[in-house]
């Protein structure tokens, strides 16, 4: 797979600053999202990915620091984990750091620990650098009930958010453009994810609601269009329409 070049340079200035910051440390720089699932798109697309470390990190400052330099750059997210914790199921008892809209942050537990990460680590991360012997511990029920917990914990609420900021507002205004791309392809990976066991990008999410959902063809199509590149303007029109369609793509695939 073809690296896109703005996220070569990155990762390169990266792996540059890294290994200065802490010598010997980074011992492998696994790409994870949209990159290995052939759904980049620049200038939308994040980093993300995860770094893999020699031993755990005794002051994360250093690392802190390198991200710090990267700002300018695209967002850069990544999880700092050893290779012996990607052997072991996830486990949010310890705290992590990792970098989330290119900021680095540590979280007291876990954070963006999870199933889905080490599941995308297992089956469709790409190497940048690659680590010896590296065997990712990868638990496809562990993986189905984060994602049906998920559905029920964020998504849900999500839409229950969306109908009440929506409710006052004129249908003919215009939304914030990246909402309704956030929703209709980010709900149905997890349908997907349940109704056939593959992780798939955000694209290939859109594709199968539409299968699945064709009633919202039209927001999804639209969704879509937007992902790939092209001037899409949504309403709160759209975004109320989206609500219903949440709850049914919910409902759905929590019946799998």
């Amino acid at each position: 797979m073809i690296v896109p070049g703005d996220v070569e340079s990155t990762t390169k200035q990266y792996l540059e600053l890294i290994d200065k910051a802490l010598p010997g440390q980074v011992v492998g720089l696994y790409l994870t999202g949209s990159i290995p699932l052939g759904d980049y798109r620049p200038g939308r697309s994040d980093i993300d990915g995860v770094v893999v470390l020699a031993e755990p990190p005794k002051d994360f400052e250093a690392v802190r620091e390198v991200h710090a330099q990267l700002a300018e750059k695209l967002a850069f997210d990544v999880t700092y984990l050893t290779a012996a914790e990607l052997a072991s199921p996830p486990s949010s008892d310890k705290p992590v750091g990792y970098s989330q809209d290119g900021v680095f942050r540590v979280a007291p537990s876990g954070g963006p620990v999870s199933p889905v990460l080490w599941s995308e680590m297992a089956r469709q991360s790409l190497a940048v650098r690659s680590t010896r012997g590296l065997v990712v511990y990868d638990d496809h029920e562990a993986l189905v009930e984060f994602t049906r917990g998920n559905l029920e914990s964020y998504w849900a609420g999500l839409f229950d958010q969306l109908e009440a900021a929506m409710e006052a507002r004129p249908d003919d205004q215009e939304a914030p453009e990246w909402v309704l791309p956030w929703v209709m392809l980010g709900v149905p990976r997890l349908h997907a994810l349940l109704a056939t066991g593959n992780i798939v990008s955000k694209t290939a999410a859109g594709e199968h609601a539409l299968t699945v959902f064709p009633e919202w063809s039209n927001l999804i199509t639209r969704s879509l269009e937007h992902r790939a590149g092209k001037p899409i303007t949504f309403t709160n029109a759209d975004v109320k329409a989206a609500v219903p369609y949440g709850r049914k793509v919910i409902t759905e695939s929590l019946a799998l």
